[in-house]
């Protein structure tokens, strides 16, 4: 039940912390392809690759306060650090208050790289959220996942009105305001789009070719996890 972890893969390397601060897994999304618990038992739950590889439950039983983030961040970054990310299984930006506090003290404190990967609907509730990270936060990456919005509500199953225009949108904006952008989609999971369709539709919102990024899909693990 851990707020800080770390997370090493031969692609991620070992000196990145990351932020986990997400209350319940809760994403106003319901991805079909995500591994994220939805059972109404959150802390008994199969265990995922994500938490396999940190070692750790990501359940969190509420949002912790800005001094618990920050004191976790204290207790457990390294000098060797170059990145702190805020990643979790749920949306992190449902809480931007929050990750703007933190990412404001960390950038003050420690100079480091920041990072949020998200579903990329913040706007949907903070109309103005590029233009508050544009001061904080030096690269975000955004799960796309789908070229229109028949397909993104097919897949993604968003709760918000309009979620892909809202997203398309939040893609500019955060291009705009010279935050370092990454895409992503989820590969061959259950849509018949072939990678160059995504990689042109990203390419058509700005996103160079280098930054568009295909994760497999991962299916549920069998452990559970409390």
């Amino acid at each position: 039940m851990s707020i800080t972890y770390r997370f090493t893969t031969p692609v991620y390397p070992e000196n990145i912390l990351y932020v986990n601060i997400i209350p319940h897994y809760s994403c106003i999304n319901d991805c079909l392809f995500c591994s994220r618990p939805r059972d109404g038992r959150e802390d008994v739950h199969q265990q995922n690759i994500y938490e396999q590889k940190a070692g750790t439950s990501l359940y969190l039983a509420k949002l912790p306060s800005v001094d618990a983030i920050v004191h976790a961040i204290e207790q457990d970054i390294q000098v060797t650090d170059t990145e702190l990310a805020f990643v979790g299984l749920g949306e992190s930006l449902q809480f931007l208050p929050t990750v703007l506090a933190v990412l404001k003290y960390v950038k003050g404190r420690y100079g480091i790289k920041t990072r949020v990967d998200t579903n990329g609907l913040v706007t949907c509730r903070y109309p103005n959220a590029a233009e508050q990270l544009a001061h904080c936060l030096d690269e975000i990456r955004i799960s796309l996942n789908a070229i229109n919005s028949d397909e993104y509500n097919v897949l993604c199953r968003p709760r918000p009105h309009d979620a892909f225009k809202h997203l398309t949108s939040f893609v500019r904006q955060i291009i705009d305001v010279k935050i370092d952008t990454h895409v992503s989609f989820v590969a061959d999971f259950s849509l018949s789009r072939t990678r160059e369709e995504y990689t042109q539709f990203a390419e058509s919102l700005g996103i160079q070719k280098n930054h568009i990024i295909f994760r497999d899909y991962i299916p549920f693990l069998s452990k559970t996890f409390k």
